[in-house]
């Protein structure tokens, strides 16, 4: 055998095994599945535990030096309330979706939500889907977590353990999308593994290989080495290109594929990062986008030019990104989504652009355990809410130690040791079409800001987390909430565009509307069976998923799953404390005497968060039995 046969098989070999660990012991084990973590890889693997097949594999966010090691047995009894399609955390105030539990607090779970909305994902954890982020769990997404929890039954055997090495390539494959047996696809062709005459596969090199990677690269699929080896990342580009044409999704470049590939109809996408000097389908599509928002009127020559710099450094300035004119496939999307929404909008009609900017004070949370915004610029301030690192906030006053500051419509203070300050040059574009009867802004102005808007890129990164980076501009709707700066005063609905036209109804302040149409001054939305207008300085303007506004309601807090009772049984008298946070030195909100009822919402880490007649707070678990719904 020569030496280039044998560095095939064994790159074959190390492949096709999975980096799951030894196969159980069938003998005593009667579960469909058992699962592996590789701690090293972030990587989990689901095995049919008759044939060892791999069933499913997928990419994982473990604990920084906090997930436990060893083989497990998922277990039964009161945990397996953890099964359902929202399980709330309280101690970090977030929600995940199909919990699983491995071990004691260790959980299968999807990343974490800000509320009951797919909408809302924690965007900074799914960037870091692939790296030790959590607190311990096993974060997945969430289609991987809802297999875990529908076919892992209770009793499934769990190996969590360090391998040797890291295989950046198994773990490149998976970052783009997780191994499937039931797709149909052998885990052979997901590895891009092919001995088909002609084709260009996993483990070819040479000249074709890397003209074919220019030319990936050229289309936007294509943002590893230019290395003229058929890498993981090549296997990717092709598997992107595959699915956008609808070929088999096998990442394998055969005769048909090349030619589609380097034809006029080859697909072009957004995953590679475009700058100065570049050129291709990926930058022609970009200079289009940026025509349509009327920030480019050069010539669309698929070159990128100082031009189109320029026009960049625009948006990035709309939507509060930093100002480098360097198009990075995010920017590239925002870019396709506003252009998208524009056509939406206007139709065939004409419109024009208008310019605004003015400066906002902002901070940025500048380290990695985050900081805590509280109600008084002192540590002993109670804690409003967590900020992750990276938050933007809106500084309202600088102080010397604390400033206080926005982050949304919270409003508090925060340690400056934990930010970093920099000013930020809000800029508004607005599109109005000829007759005035339609509008459509981008960016914000500083009083948006300040009265609680978000920087639309950090709107926009949310949407793409929460739909795996793809933009679909049809599945999103204009939103409206009334705010009329009081919560007592509702807002006339009128018939027509006009103050002096009937009014049909009124809106309470806070609601949250589908608006059909916008003009210069008014919006048409339809309330309780009536089609009628509002006034546009009475609106909060935002976009969201066409079933926002169910969600919005499912996610009331209010409606906040109980999942037990107990009664309370103080350790040191005849009241236990009920507290503001689940931390130590939390404030007191009052006491409950022994043998109350209490509703339970969540237990962790030996604190139970409870309601008890509509208000709801924190209580040292010791101080609780807990009813037979919530015993192991």
């Amino acid at each position: 055998m020569t030496l280039r046969k044998l560095t095939v098989l064994i790159l074959t070999l190390l492949l096709a095994s999975s980096p799951v660990g030894h196969a159980i012991d069938r003998a005593d084990y009667d579960m469909p599945y058992y699962i592996s973590v590789d701690i090293t890889n972030q990587i989990v693997t689901v095995y049919d535990s008759s044939t060892d097949d791999v069933v499913r594999q997928m990419l994982c966010s473990s604990g920084r030096n906090i997930t436990p090691l060893g083989t497990f047995v998922m277990p039964k009894g009161r945990k397996d309330r953890d099964r359902k399609p929202w399980y709330y955390i309280a101690i970090y105030d977030r929600f995940v979706k199909y919990a699983s539990r491995i071990y004691d607090m260790i959980l299968f779970h999807s990343m974490p939500y800000r509320r009951q909305s797919l909408q809302s994902i924690d965007a900074k954890a799914a960037s870091e889907l692939g790296e030790p982020t959590s607190h311990g769990c096993i974060r997945l997404r969430w289609q991987d977590a809802a297999f875990i929890s529908d076919n892992c039954l209770p009793g499934t055997v769990v190996r969590i353990f360090e391998s040797k090495k890291r295989d950046e390539s198994l773990r490149e494959l998976l970052r783009q999308q997780s191994f499937d047996a039931a797709e149909g696809q052998s885990y052979d062709s997901f590895l891009g593994i092919s001995h088909e005459p002609g084709a260009l596969a996993r483990f070819s090199e040479g000249q074709e290989v890397l003209n074919l990677q220019y030319r990936l690269r050229d289309l936007g699929l294509y943002n590893g080495e230019l290395s003229g080896v058929y890498d993981s990342a090549t296997v990717n580009a092709v598997r992107k290109a595959q699915y956008m044409s609808g070929g088999e999704l096998n990442g394998v470049a055969t005769a048909a594929c090349q030619q589609l590939l380097y034809g006029p109809d080859a697909p072009v996408t957004m995953e590679v990062r475009l700058e100065e000097g570049m050129s291709g389908p990926a930058v022609k599509a970009l200079q289009q986008n940026l025509a349509a928002l009327k920030l480019y009127d050069e010539a669309v020559d698929s070159v990128y030019d100082a031009a189109v710099v320029d026009a960049v450094k625009r948006f990035q300035r709309a939507y509060g990104y930093p100002l480098d004119g360097v198009a990075e496939p995010t920017l590239q999307k925002a870019v396709a989504y506003e252009a998208g929404r524009l056509a939406e909008t206007f139709g065939d009609q004409p419109y024009t652009c208008a310019w605004a900017a003015e400066p906002v004070a902002m901070a940025r949370v500048s380290v990695r355990e985050g900081a805590r915004l509280r109600d008084a610029p002192d540590q002993a301030g109670r804690q409003l809410r967590r900020l992750e690192e990276g938050r933007s906030l809106f500084v309202l006053e600088r102080g010397e130690e604390w400033s206080r500051v926005k982050a949304g419509s919270d409003e508090g203070y925060v340690r400056n040791d934990l930010v970093a300050f920099y000013d930020l040059l809000a800029a508004m574009l607005r599109y109005t079409s000829a007759t005035e009867d339609l509008v459509w802004t981008i960016g914000n102005d500083a009083s948006d800001y300040l009265a609680g808007a978000e920087l639309p890129c950090e709107v926009f990164e949310t949407y793409l987390a929460a739909n795996d980076q793809q933009v679909d501009v049809d599945s999103l709707d204009n939103y409206v909430t009334v705010d009329t700066g009081d919560s007592g005063a509702a807002l006339n609905l009128r018939q027509a565009p006009d103050g002096d036209s009937a009014v049909l109804d009124t809106v309470e302040n806070g609601r949250q509307l589908q608006a059909l149409r916008r003009t210069s001054e008014w919006t048409q939305v339809n309330y309780r069976g009536r089609t009628g207008y509002l006034l546009n300085r009475y609106l909060d303007f935002w976009t969201g998923p066409k079933d926002a506004l169910e969600e919005a309601l499912d996610a009331d807090a209010g409606n906040m799953p109980v999942i037990g009772h107990a009664v309370v049984r103080s350790t040191t008298g005849r009241k236990a404390p009920v507290f503001d946070e689940n931390i130590d030195g939390a404030a007191v909100l009052g006491n409950l005497p022994n043998d109350t009822r209490v509703e339970v919402l969540s237990d962790a880490d030996g604190w139970c968060w409870i309601r008890y007649e509509g208000r709801e707070g924190y209580m040292i678990i010791e101080d609780l039995a807990l009813e037979a719904d919530m015993a192991d």
